[in-house]
């Protein structure tokens, strides 16, 4: 049984490890800022419509433990190093697939106006899939000065709507550890 659990374990884990291999992180900072006197944050994204408040919350689950695991206490407003903006983005994707079939007018001969030519496979149909994805996306706002000094986006966390919220969360949490990845930044003067 034990056993079982395990490889359970396993698969679930290559399987998130698969789903946030194709994910994109992007982050942006203010080299000039020394990270280490950040200590405490403040978290002042506002709840989502209601449509999204299980994301909203998921989200922002992932983001409170990043920052605890990076060493931040959260605190109130008042008494905040960092306020935290985050939030997940719908953005839409369309692909689109084209492939030929059926007969049309290939290449002709002739001149000027006058030109004759054979039938030919030409047809051409489109295609068109549109889907949606969420994209997580955190701001890190110096509490002292107002001023944006990290932020990220990480690119396709999870499809919606959500059809599975215990893959979802397990999705989130993932994109959520990659991008936190990146903070503090390296070359800070940290």
């Amino acid at each position: 049984m034990r056993a079982r659990v395990q490889q359970i374990a396993l698969g679930m884990g290559l399987i998130l490890a698969a789903a946030c291999a194709g994910q994109q992180v992007t982050t942006d900072y203010s080299p000039a800022t020394s990270y280490s006197q950040f200590r405490t944050f403040a978290l002042v994204s506002p709840p989502d419509t209601g449509a999204q408040q299980l994301l909203d919350q998921r989200v922002r689950n992932a983001v409170e433990a990043q920052l605890t695991a990076k060493g931040l206490t959260e605190a109130d407003r008042q008494h905040a190093d960092l306020f935290v903006g985050y939030g997940m983005v719908d953005k839409t994707h369309q692909e689109m697939y084209s492939y030929r079939d059926g007969w049309g007018w290939g290449g002709g001969w002739g001149w000027r106006y006058y030109r004759w030519g054979v039938a030919w496979p030409m047809t051409v149909t489109r295609r068109v899939e549109t889907y949606t994805d969420g994209t997580v996306v955190v701001n890190l706002i110096d509490a002292k000065t107002k001023q944006v000094v990290w932020e990220g986006e990480v690119d396709d966390v999870v499809n919606l709507p959500v059809t599975n919220p215990v893959r979802a969360t397990q999705q989130i949490d993932a994109a959520v550890a990659k991008l936190f990845a990146k903070y503090p930044p390296q070359s800070s003067g940290a």
